[in-house]
Parts: C-alpha cells; sequence; structure tokens
C-alpha cells in the first residue's frame, strides 16, 4: 500500500479559511429573520460579504429599469447618501451590462474603473470583486461589491464565496420586488374599489380615502407597526363597502332619512363584513372583515350592527369611528352643510364615552392641523411631503378649537380659515 499523502500547509489554508467563511456565512444567515425589511436583509448580507471576504467595504447596487441606473441600496462608508450613476458607468456598470464578474487586482489600472466617486469621497479604492446578481430569469437586477481586501488580493474561493451571497442577495431583492408589485395591485384594486362605492353619491367623493387618511394618522400617533397600518389602511377604504346594496334612492336622499331608510343603510355595516368575509385575506389583514364593518359600533354598546362595546370593538374600528364621524360632518351632505370646526370637535368631545375612546380622541386632538388639510383637501391618506401651510407648522387640531372657543383671533386662526371648510370635490 502506498503512503497517503499529508496535506499541504496550502491546501490546509484554504481548508480552514472555507470552514471560517461558511462558519460566519452561516451565522449571518441565522439572522435574517422572514419578515425582516430588504434594507435589514441586504444590510446583513452585506456585513457577511464585508466580514467573511475580510474586506473594507460593500456595496449592494440595484438597477433601476425607469432610469437605467444603478443606485446604491446599503454602501458601507457612505452613511445615508445614495451613489446613483449610469447603468454602463465604471466597473459597475461594465458588470452590469456584460454580466461578467471582475476581479481587480488594481483599480486605477483598469480604464473601466471611475474615479469620480473617490474624488468626492476622499476614498482610495484598490482591489475590487464585483459580481452581477441576476433573478430567477437570469435578468441582471443589480450589482454586488467589495472593495479593498484586508490582507493580499481577492482570490477565486472569494468569487465563489461571493456568488453564494449574490445569489441569497438576489433572491431577497426579488422577493421583495414581486412583493411589492402584488401589494401595489392590491392596493390599486381597494383604491379603485373604494372610489366606485363612494362615487355612487358624488356627494360622498372621497369619503373612503380621507377616512383612511386621518386613521393612518392616528394610528401613527400611537405607534403603530407598518403591517398594522396597511391593515387599518385597507380596513378603511374598505368600510363603506357595504352600501353597494344599499338603494340610490336612499344613498342620495336630498333630505333627513326616516326610521325604514335609516334602518336600510344601517345595513350597509353587516354587508360589509358578509362581502369581505368571502375575500381571501393573508394572516396580517384576517382581522379586515370585522374592523371594517364594526366603525358604527359604539363604546357603549348602542352601536350597530352587533352592539358590541368596550375593547370587544378592535381598537381600529375604534379609530375608525371617529375619523368617519370627524369627515362626515367636516363635508356637506344633502341635508346640511359643512359643520363649524368648533362644533365639529364639540361634538367628537361630547360623545367621549358614549361613542368614542377619551384616549383617542386626545390623540386625534393632538394631531397636526396641517396633517389634517393635506388628507381633507387633497384626498391623499399617503401625506405629500412638504408643508401645507407655513403659519400652520406645528399646530395642533386641540390649539385651533381652544383659540375658537376662547374667540382669540390671530394669523393662526386666519390660516385656518384659508382651509377651512373643506371645498367639495375641487369646487370653491
Amino acid at each position: 500500500m502506498g503512503k497517503i499523502s499529508k496535506k499541504s500547509d496550502k491546501e490546509k489554508q484554504e481548508l480552514y479559511e472555507w470552514k471560517r467563511k461558511l462558519s460566519l456565512i452561516l451565522d449571518y444567515s441565522s439572522k435574517i429573520k422572514a419578515n425582516s425589511s430588504l434594507k435589514e436583509t441586504l444590510t446583513l448580507i452585506a456585513g457577511a460579504a464585508k466580514d467573511v471576504l475580510q474586506s473594507d467595504r460593500c456595496t449592494v447596487f440595484l438597477l433601476d429599469r425607469d432610469t437605467n441606473e444603478l443606485f446604491s441600496w446599503v454602501a458601507h462608508g457612505m452613511g445615508s447618501k445614495e451613489l446613483r450613476f449610469p447603468s454602463d458607468m465604471g466597473l459597475a456598470g461594465y458588470v452590469a451590462t456584460h454580466k461578467k464578474t471582475l476581479n481587480i487586482k488594481d483599480a486605477y489600472k483598469d480604464k473601466r474603473f471611475n474615479p469620480e466617486i473617490d474624488k468626492k469621497t476622499g476614498y482610495r479604492t484598490e482591489t475590487i470583486l464585483c459580481m452581477p446578481m441576476d433573478n430567477m430569469k437570469e435578468k441582471v437586477i443589480g450589482v454586488f461589491q467589495v472593495l479593498n481586501k484586508k490582507a493580499g488580493k481577492f482570490n477565486k474561493q472569494d468569487e465563489e464565496v461571493l456568488k453564494l451571497l449574490s445569489r441569497q442577495a438576489a433572491s431577497a431583492i426579488e422577493s421583495a420586488q414581486l412583493y411589492k408589485e402584488m401589494k401595489k395591485s392590491f392596493e390599486s384594486f381597494i383604491n379603485t374599489l373604494a372610489e366606485t362605492i363612494d362615487a355612487r353619491d358624488p356627494m360622498t367623493a372621497g369619503h373612503s380615502k380621507r377616512v383612511c387618511g386621518y386613521s393612518v394618522l392616528i394610528a401613527k400617533k400611537l405607534g403603530y407597526k407598518q403591517e398594522k397600518i396597511d391593515a387599518i389602511k385597507f380596513a378603511a377604504l374598505l368600510h363603506d363597502l357595504g352600501k353597494i346594496g344599499v338603494k340610490e334612492a336612499v344613498l342620495t336622499k336630498p333630505g333627513r332619512l326616516n326610521e325604514n331608510e335609516y334602518k336600510h343603510i344601517q345595513s350597509h355595516a353587516e354587508m360589509t363584513r358578509k362581502i369581505l368575509e368571502r375575500t381571501y385575506f393573508q394572516k396580517a389583514y384576517r382581522d379586515i372583515p370585522l374592523t371594517a364593518s364594526s366603525h358604527h359600533e359604539n363604546l357603549d354598546g348602542s352601536g350597530y350592527p352587533n352592539h358590541i362595546k368596550g375593547n370587544d370593538i378592535p381598537e381600529p374600528s375604534r379609530i375608525m369611528a371617529i375619523a368617519d364621524v370627524f369627515d362626515a360632518i367636516t363635508y356637506k351632505r344633502h341635508y346640511r352643510g359643512p359643520m363649524p370646526f368648533s362644533k365639529v370637535i364639540n361634538i367628537l368631545k361630547e360623545d367621549i364615552g358614549t361613542k368614542f375612546e377619551q384616549r383617542l380622541v386626545k390623540v386625534f386632538l393632538g394631531l397636526e392641523i396641517n396633517d389634517i388639510f393635506l388628507v381633507m383637501i387633497n384626498n391623499n391618506y399617503k401625506q405629500n411631503t412638504g408643508k401645507f401651510d407655513e403659519e400652520l407648522e406645528g399646530v395642533t387640531v386641540d390649539e385651533i378649537y381652544r383659540k375658537m372657543e376662547n374667540r382669540i383671533e390671530d394669523e393662526k386662526i386666519n390660516a385656518f380659515r384659508r382651509h377651512y371648510p373643506p371645498r367639495v370635490n375641487n369646487e370653491d
């Protein structure tokens, strides 16, 4: 029998490196949670690449097909700054365009290297390992790049490791993009449905979006996480879905309803629940049928359709109840005009304990009036960026109410009166 040759020191070192790298990759992978955001996931994967490959920096570029640019989603050493450039520029651009991995030993000796970023940041790039990220259809969706190995140059083993991490990153990106498209389609459908229901009576056009807007403002003030904010947003948009079963003559009657007509229109809440219960909602949104249909339940049990009370009413429904009444009485209806603002707030305050929860009304009164107007005037629950009226910056609903109650006339009240009562259907 021949002698079994001992492994060389080089082979032992390579094996040790593989074990070290795989151990770190597994450690980082265990930190990625199923509900992590794309930013969190890519930050972890980029951190893994930086540590595993013992490099100085790592950048994950995504491809923006609308502008044909690469932009940094995660970039070590850049803080919150975004790098953005044409998708065919520099080494990253070359990799994205030609779908080739580049292992550069000296960046400044490569004609494809773009030194402008170094000039802007004061950084000195030396070694680069850059790799395309492909989706399931083998189309480039971004570029994974590590810079400046701390000892020596990037080798073939490093390329294999980065390939593994880039696939993990590409999978996360593709899943996030698919989810984003599905969510966008879902939101578009719900918005269209809400607008269709509201359009049955031109007098209530935009009502569901505004109720949604006020509800989201309250939910954010309460510290709701994004998943819960999305759930209340969808429930609010769908809260009047059951009006599809209400006779148009009752819905648009130019005057007060009689007892039978009022009972008929009340049936929309139960109808909303029945329709939504036939709809499949993913786990995070399973409570939408109950939430949407319970916005007319009262704290003391005198509401409808099920006469539930107190904490048995879902908190999102208790929030929507305030938003629904506020919108209904600040806008024109068939039998009256918009109510004076101080009277609107008095109604909310007077119904604390019977219809509304004191804690939630207090949160509503603490909202900024600029945010209220952004929803009210623009019918936009997403909230525009920027200021609505500089003179009202930081002014709360309660502050305006108290000034009115105390008959204080100042620049804030004058600014408020420029926008209230709201215009109906964009008419002055």
